[in-house]
């Protein structure tokens, strides 16, 4: 039976999408007068802010506009100071955020059933205090982790051993991650957990507000599902919904692969940051 639920906090129950730390990022880029796009600034989401920058800067045309801007490839001192940049701008989206649609419904179901529930984090733990605390909603989190806390965050595992430790579950097995990124899914499957997709959270939703809903036709929609549901299960994604409202028939399939034998199986896929050079 599941014990735990572990979502990703920030683009999964807060932002959908990460469209608030994807906006901070292109403003801050342009500040610098270097030109990036919606789909290099997502490159790396989900990691641990600065090992995101990194990656962020790591991508070849990244670095290019940004030895044209600046005459010097990006090092450890600009990841450093994009982070500072960022951290208002992630303090007052996180503040401001509103959970996801349907989380409420899917934490009472989880309280009803007496499952906990937790999240893995990207941001530093100080702007984490007030997010589902009983002044914000009636339904609260047991536990929150942030990279901070362990030796390093997504996509390695030690933040979901560290809830499962500090819920007391075992096995891992019982365990189920949650989440809308490629990290989200390499930390699920790095953890020995079962590990689900959210779809309607997924990139797409930054391709398709790009554009007006008019020149979009079902199919190249379909093709764009296509491709977010092959990317999260690609990562390591064992089941990808459509939404977090979908969680409790989710959970309820995946309790009956338990009694059939199903076990989340450990894959070796830690992919670690792309590090510019200092």
């Amino acid at each position: 039976m599941i014990q735990a639920v572990i979502f990703n906090l920030e683009s999964t129950l807060l932002d959908p999408g990460g469209r608030g730390l994807i906006q901070g990022m292109l403003d801050i880029f342009r500040w610098k007068g270097v030109q990036v796009t919606e789909e290099q600034v997502s490159h790396g989401r989900g990691l641990p802010i600065r090992d995101h920058i990194a990656n962020v800067l790591g991508l070849s045309e990244v670095r290019k506009k940004w030895l044209e801007r600046f005459g010097t490839h990006p090092g450890r001192t600009d990841i450093e100071h994009i982070y500072v940049e960022l951290v208002p701008v992630l303090r007052s989206l996180i503040q401001g955020a509103e959970p996801a649609i349907g989380i409420d419904k899917a934490l009472q179901e989880l309280q009803d059933r007496r499952i906990q529930s937790g999240a893995t984090a990207a941001c530093p733990m100080e702007m984490l205090g007030p997010i589902f605390s009983p002044a914000q909603s009636p339904y609260t989190l047991d536990c929150m982790v942030a990279p901070c806390e362990v030796s390093q965050g997504r996509p390695y595992p030690w933040m979901i051993y560290e809830i499962a430790h500090r819920l007391q579950v075992f096995p891992l097995s019982d365990i189920v991650k949650v989440g809308d990124t490629a990290a989200d899914m390499q930390e699920g499957r790095n953890a020995g957990v079962w590990t689900i997709g959210v779809l309607n959270h997924n990139d797409s939703a930054l391709i398709a507000a790009q554009t007006s809903s008019r020149e979009i036709d079902d199919r190249v929609t379909e093709e764009r599902r296509r491709q977010s549901v092959y990317g999260l299960k690609r990562a390591g994604a064992h089941i990808v919904m459509n939404s977090i409202a979908d969680l409790p028939r989710i959970l309820r399939e995946i309790e009956m692969l338990q009694h059939t034998g199903g076990y989340p199986s450990y894959t070796k896929q830690v992919k670690t940051a792309l590090m510019p050079p200092s």
